[in-house]
């Protein structure tokens, strides 16, 4: 089979897509939990350094860089574990997180080789 590369699989894109949403949610709270200096520790640098992570894990992706993929393995882990943290205080954030890091899964495992023969 050949592979074309002129486009991204959809599940690749979606997959993608919400890494990007993710970090672009990041890149909002950060500066936001910066102006209390309480939080800017505990929260603003931490929500600066997720955003930081997820674009720079898109950004891998489309590059097509090895590390990109172990990337979306710690990243997808990291979505799927906070999913069980999350449980006990809010269960739509918690599904909504255990959704994102299987799909980051399964679309690792599938497109895997797609990005990796570039």
């Amino acid at each position: 089979m050949e592979i074309r590369r002129d486009t991204v699989p959809l599940p690749l894109a979606l997959h993608l897509a919400m890494y990007t949403v993710m970090g672009l949610f990041c890149m909002l709270a950060g500066p936001l939990n910066l102006v209390d200096p309480m939080k800017i520790i505990p929260n603003g640098v931490l929500f600066l350094a997720a955003g930081g992570f997820c674009w720079g894990y898109v950004f891998g992706m489309f590059m097509g860089r090895r590390e990109a993929v172990i990337l979306g393995w710690a990243a997808s882990g990291f979505c799927f574990g906070m999913a069980g943290w999350l449980l006990i205080r809010d269960t739509r954030l918690a599904a909504l997180l255990a959704f994102i890091g299987l799909f980051g899964f399964a679309v690792l495992a599938r497109y895997r080789r797609w990005v990796l023969t570039a």
